[in-house]
């Protein structure tokens, strides 16, 4: 009984150091970082026409599930980004199996030692995410997502803010700090995904709660991290989508939650 109480007393403190340290530390850190060029909304109406850049994001959209079935809850959102984006866009839905086998034939490495090894499912499904884009590249949204505007804007804009720029990607902004995961955008090959993926296994640890080890691990607090530490060249753009940019102008996000 004591121990158990010692145990319990124990997570609690780690806790209240995890938030605190996540609280105050990272957004210090965040301000006195360059910060990551941005697309604000001002972006996509003055170029979500635009032919003339060259392209260079793949024209596919990835989405993830068990199987090929879409759950009743999200069939609106998954039905609304096939239908804004028919005739611009490839569509494809990843099974688990599909997924697997992506992530072995692709980074066999990684696969045996980190990928199998993860205790939750959802860490692979994020850490999927990052060897997709890196290998096919095109548009990753999760499930949850609807879409209010057609993807075509959006890349457009991308391929025309950095025109010279063999590599883009763009992940949501956090309207107080960080990156979100739920949508990225970016082309085949782009340095910032190598990275996600080479580093993924220092991060393959218990952090106290369920919650803490996936956001940290795999999630959108891995991913924040590591775009610190990533700088954008003339090669390679690494851009954030202004949170309004994101939510509500271009998805929208429905009840569910992904994981």
């Amino acid at each position: 009984m004591r121990r158990s109480w010692q145990n319990t007393a124990r997570i609690i403190i780690l806790s209240i150091i995890m938030i605190w340290l996540f609280s105050y530390l990272v957004p210090y850190v965040w301000h006195y970082r360059s910060p990551t060029p941005m697309v604000y909304e001002a972006d996509t109406i003055r170029y979500a026409n635009a032919t003339w850049p060259r392209r260079r994001i793949p024209r596919l959209i990835h989405q993830t599930y068990r199987t090929h079935d879409v759950p009743a809850i999200w069939n609106g959102t998954v039905q609304s980004v096939m239908e804004k984006n028919i005739g611009e866009f490839q569509y494809r839905r990843w099974s688990d199996i599909e997924r697997d086998a992506l992530v072995e034939k692709y980074e066999p490495h990684f696969y045996w030692n980190t990928y199998v090894n993860y205790p939750y499912d959802v860490q692979r499904i994020d850490s999927f995410r990052y060897v997709l884009m890196f290998h096919l590249g095109g548009i990753y949204i999760d499930m949850d997502n609807g879409c209010n505007r057609p993807f075509r804007e959006l890349i457009a804009t991308l391929e025309a803010l950095d025109p010279d720029s063999p590599h883009l990607a763009a992940f949501p902004g956090r309207i107080s700090f960080g990156v979100e995961n739920d949508l990225i955008i970016s082309t085949a090959g782009h340095p910032f995904h190598r990275q996600l993926i080479s580093r993924l296994h220092y991060f393959n640890h218990h952090f106290i709660l369920h919650f803490w080890t996936v956001l940290i691990s795999t999630g959108p607090i891995y991913v924040s991290i590591q775009e610190r530490f990533f700088s954008s060249s003339q090669q390679a753009v690494m851009r954030l989508l202004d949170p309004p940019v994101f939510r509500p102008i271009f998805t929208r996000k429905e009840n569910g939650f992904s994981w």
